[in-house]
C-alpha cells in the first residue's frame, strides 16, 4: 500500500509539473513539483543517490522550462547536498522545520540558477524565480505531508 501511495505522489507530481510548465504562465505562478520529490529523495536515501537523482531531476527541470541545460543541474544538485545535511539536525516531522528545509533550499538553489542567468543571459535578479516559488512550493510541500496519514505513507512519522 505504501508502494502504491508513493508511486501515485510521484506520478501526481510529475503529470503537475508537466501541466504547470505547459499551460499556466510561469510569471504569474510557479511551483516546482519536481523539487518535492527531490527533497523526499534527499531525505530518505544515501548521499550518492540523493545527489544522482537530483542532477537528474535538474536535468529535466532544465527541459521542461528551456533554459540553459545544465543551470538546474548543478543548482539542485548543491540543493540536495543541503537538503541531506540539514535534514540531519532538523526534525522534519514538524511542519515548520519541514517548510523551512523546503522553501530555503529551493530559494539557495534558483538564487545559483538566477546568478548564472544573470551573467549568461543578463537576466535581472528578480521575485519571479528567487522568491516566490520557494514560498509556494513550500506550501504545496506542506499541504501534501500535513496529514497524519501522509506523514505514515511516507515514512516521515
Amino acid at each position: 500500500m505504501n508502494r502504491r501511495i508513493k508511486f501515485l505522489l510521484f506520478l501526481f507530481l510529475v503529470t503537475g509539473q508537466i501541466v504547470v510548465n505547459r499551460y499556466i504562465d510561469i510569471s504569474k505562478i510557479n511551483v516546482d513539483l519536481l523539487f518535492l520529490i527531490l527533497v523526499y529523495i534527499s531525505v530518505k536515501s544515501g548521499f550518492l543517490n540523493s545527489i544522482l537523482s537530483a542532477a537528474a531531476i535538474g536535468i529535466i527541470t532544465d527541459f521542461l522550462s528551456g533554459n540553459i541545460p545544465g543551470v538546474f543541474g548543478f543548482s539542485r544538485t548543491l540543493a540536495a547536498y543541503l537538503i541531506r545535511e540539514l535534514s540531519i539536525y532538523l526534525d522534519i516531522r514538524k511542519n515548520t522545520f519541514l517548510f523551512l528545509l523546503i522553501a530555503l533550499s529551493l530559494f539557495v538553489s534558483n538564487l545559483i540558477a538566477n546568478i548564472f542567468f544573470y551573467f549568461i543571459l543578463g537576466y535581472p535578479v528578480g521575485l519571479n524565480l528567487v522568491f516566490y516559488p520557494p514560498l509556494l512550493t513550500g506550501l504545496v510541500g506542506l499541504l501534501i505531508v500535513s496529514p497524519a496519514k501522509m506523514k505514515e505513507y511516507l515514512d516521515v512519522y
